[in-house]
C-alpha cells in the first residue's frame, strides 16, 4: 500500500512540477504575481474599507475585482490611432476581452 504523499510526489515528478517558494515579507522575490496581489488588495480596500463581509458578500466582490484586473489593457491590438482595442488578460483566459457593465454606487456618502 502506498502513502498518499508518495503518490503526490510521483505525480509532481512525472508532470515536471516544481515549487518555488519566496521568503515571507519579500514581495521583491515574487515579481509579477505579487503585483497582482497588490492590485487586488488596492481594489478590495477601496471597495470595502474596514467593513467585515460575509462569504456571500465577499464572493461577488472578488469576481468583480477579478474582472477589473483581467480587463486592463496590456498592449494595443492595432497600430491605427483610432482603434482603441487592446490586448487584455481576458484574451488569454477566454479568447476575447472581458466586458461587464459597471454597477451603480449603492452606498450613500
Amino acid at each position: 500500500m502506498s502513502n498518499p504523499d508518495d503518490k503526490l510526489t510521483n505525480y509532481l515528478t512525472t508532470e515536471s512540477i516544481n515549487w518555488k517558494f519566496i521568503p515571507p515579507r519579500s514581495p521583491n522575490f515574487g515579481g509579477l504575481w505579487e503585483t497582482g496581489v497588490k492590485s487586488f488588495k488596492y481594489h478590495l480596500k477601496r471597495a470595502v474599507g474596514s467593513v467585515k463581509l460575509t462569504f456571500e458578500e465577499f464572493l461577488p466582490l472578488t469576481a468583480e475585482i477579478e474582472g477589473i484586473l483581467n480587463s486592463r489593457p496590456i498592449v494595443p491590438l492595432s497600430t491605427d490611432p483610432h482603434d482603441y482595442t487592446a490586448l487584455t488578460p481576458g484574451h488569454f483566459l477566454i479568447g476575447r476581452p472581458i466586458t461587464s457593465i459597471a454597477e451603480p454606487q449603492l452606498i450613500e456618502k
